[in-house]
């Protein structure tokens, strides 16, 4: 599963906010619960597109 997000600050670590974005973007296209699968950065490949 992939998403792309943008996030309110501009951060290298979409991460920074408890990954607000994210799992807002992975309930929205996946219907995947990031809190309840107990994810964590460790978890995730990201890079940051300019």
């Amino acid at each position: 599963m992939e998403v792309t997000v943008t996030t309110q600050q501009h951060t290298t670590d979409p991460f920074y906010n408890g990954a607000k974005e994210i799992k807002e973007a992975y309930m929205r296209l996946y219907g995947f619960d990031y809190q309840k699968a107990c994810c964590s950065k460790n978890d995730f490949d990201f890079k940051k597109l300019d």
